[in-house]
């Protein structure tokens, strides 16, 4: 198993295979790995397509302000499996956004 710090991985942008910026990572989700071991895994990573606004004004009031400014915020959920960390400082996805699983594609 891999460990990353979450700090490192906060805001980086993410690319597609091909070298395209896809978006940046604003959350992780994660659960406990072992009861009472004090580590956890991350299970998913949710990207962020709209820019500043959403990452100063959090999700909700981004999305509301976005769309009173007329732009579109996305949000593109990751599983685990789909982002290579092997260069933490450069995240990418193991496969173009339009093949992520539509559980986890745009939300």
């Amino acid at each position: 198993m891999r460990e990353v710090r979450v700090d490192l991985l906060t805001g980086r942008m993410v690319c597609d295979p091909a070298g395209r910026r896809v978006g940046r990572i604003r959350e992780l989700v994660g659960e406990v790995a072992r009861a009472g071991s004090g580590e956890y895994v991350v299970r998913e990573f949710h990207l962020s397509t709209g820019g500043l606004v959403e990452a100063l004004g959090g999700s909700q009031l981004a999305r509301v302000l976005a769309e009173r400014l007329g732009r579109r915020t996305n949000r593109i959920v990751v599983g685990w499996r789909d982002l290579d960390l092997s260069d933490p400082e450069r995240p990418r996805l193991r496969c173009p956004v339009a093949e992520l699983p539509a559980s986890a594609a745009e939300r």
